[in-house]
């Protein structure tokens, strides 16, 4: 049965034509009705559906299956459903999807639907599992070249013991690119590895050698600076980020922006942890706006 012959294209109470706003897209896009029936779906969610047989929607005594558990704690991507997808040869392929969700309204203000947008989130989700759960036995990372978490405890307390032992400055920085997730989505893994080694030399090469970088998961990346005041950092990463602005040279949307947290080791601060550092870094990320 055709799904979007069952009702008119436009509502009158709605005042929303669902071809005209949906079919254009590259993503699957769905409607469930009030009583949950389904009321629209553009060519991709009707394909998905037909290839999972008709399995798309979370249902609310659904659990997660294990691996994706184990993604969405590590915080870096949200997956709300894993589709198993059969293909035209017959074999089953598992995809990772986010589903957002949006109330719909009608003219009246009155609640009609709810409309899903499925975001493919296969390639980070494969990703993630490949080079995050399988890493604890590397020291580097192999796309970027920086430091993996596993080694920034014992690099860290070495650099900020050092820096009080002797008297000199050492500045943590904490740093991310945003749109990180999307670019992968749009331009596939390769590109998005393509960049990544690219960010990877580029902060080799602006910086000392004595500096050292991590990468502490898919999207979150720590320096340490020592020898250095918070002004020279601060400085440094403001023309990185002008840097990648002309060096990326993608869509606004979905090119990586640097975004940077700094802090400085108080040596008049009585510090009980260390970690304050890596604290006051987060919070110095959240506070800029630009």
């Amino acid at each position: 049965m055709n799904i979007s012959k069952q009702i008119p294209p436009i509502d009158p109470l709605i005042d929303l034509d669902y071809d005209k706003s949906f079919a254009s897209s590259h993503i699957p896009i769905a409607i469930k009705g009030i009583r949950g029936e389904i009321i629209y779906m553009n060519e991709y969610a009707k394909l998905l559906s037909k290839n999972s047989n008709n399995s798309i929607f979370v249902s609310y005594n659904e659990e997660l299956s294990d691996d994706t558990i184990k993604i969405n704690e590590l915080g870096l991507i949200s997956i709300d459903k894993k589709i198993e997808l059969k293909t035209e040869s017959g074999t089953i392929e598992e995809r990772f999807f986010h589903i957002e969700s949006m109330t719909l309204l009608n003219k009246f203000g009155l609640f009609y639907g709810t409309l899903f947008i499925f975001q493919d989130l296969t390639s980070l989700a494969n990703f993630i599992i490949n080079n995050k759960f399988n890493s604890n036995n590397r020291v580097y990372d192999e796309i970027t070249g920086m430091f993996l978490k596993n080694q920034f405890t014992d690099i860290f307390s070495r650099e900020t013991e050092r820096a009080r032992r002797y008297g000199s400055t050492l500045t943590v920085s904490v740093f991310n690119f945003e749109n990180l997730i999307f670019f992968g989505q749009t331009f596939g893994d390769e590109k998005l590895n393509q960049v990544l080694k690219f960010i990877g030399i580029y902060f080799k090469q602006k910086f000392r050698k004595t500096d050292i970088f991590f990468r502490m998961d898919f999207n979150n990346f720590m320096g340490i600076f020592p020898h250095t005041y918070y002004e020279n950092a601060y400085n440094k990463f403001k023309k990185m980020k002008s840097d990648f602005a002309e060096l990326l040279r993608f869509q606004d949307s979905i090119k990586p922006v640097l975004k940077y947290g700094i802090s400085e080791l108080n040596l008049k601060k009585s510090y009980k942890n260390y970690d304050l550092l890596i604290e006051e870094a987060k919070i110095d990320l959240k506070s800029r706006k630009n």
